[in-house]
């Protein structure tokens, strides 16, 4: 007879993201997540699988997280420019969150572990590719609505938003005000132009 489970995974994932998010993947030990979470080893190891295991499933829970806390606008088909400005305004808003001063989970990974593993790094560049990518769908279409301006590169453009993003959420986990990086934001996104350029 199948050993039943005696936990909700996706709480337990939930659970084991707080964790690495507060303290990295170094410094957290499984013994850390199973008092997070209340699971034993045994059932961590059986259902995710070892300590990479998780912290690759913690990785696509707050990217799923984060991404219907910000990004819905940005995922439309036909997102443009005001997408993108939601989308500036949703992070300026979620600064003031006490959790903000964590920084992105992402960009902690991305710094603390994918340069020591191939794995860990194609999952962090697979999510800086999407975001970029929905960047860049939103300014093509911008552009094709004239609200930006027609001689930008969407495609680089795209990926210097992301980058941005990332590089202000390294800047908050280091004490940044929201000040400092509201104003770096409205620089780079004087690069789209003045809207309705065609009207």
């Amino acid at each position: 007879m199948a050993r039943v489970r005696e936990f909700d995974p996706e709480q337990a994932i939930q659970g084991a993201t707080q964790v690495f998010w507060r303290h990295g993947f170094a410094d957290t030990s499984l013994e850390d997540i199973v008092s997070e979470t209340g699971v034993s080893r045994y059932g961590l190891y059986g259902t995710f699988g070892n300590k990479k295991d998780l912290l690759i499933a913690a990785m696509r829970h707050y990217e799923k997280t984060m991404s219907e806390l910000l990004l819905s606008d940005l995922k439309k088909p036909d997102a443009g420019r005001a997408a993108i400005f939601n989308y500036w305004q949703a992070i300026q808003e979620h600064a003031q969150d006490e959790s903000f001063c964590d920084g992105c989970l992402i960009v902690n990974v991305a710094a603390e572990v994918a340069p020591h593993d191939p794995d860990i790094a194609a999952e962090v560049h697979r999510i800086f590719d999407d975001h970029a990518a929905l960047f860049a769908n939103a300014i093509r279409n911008g552009q094709a609505a004239g609200d930006i301006d027609p001689g930008i590169d969407a495609e680089g453009t795209g990926k210097m938003l992301m980058a941005l993003c990332k590089g202000l959420a390294l800047m908050a986990r280091a004490g940044a005000d929201p000040v400092t990086l509201g104003s770096a934001v409205e620089a780079a996104l004087a690069i789209l132009g003045p809207a309705n350029r065609a009207g």
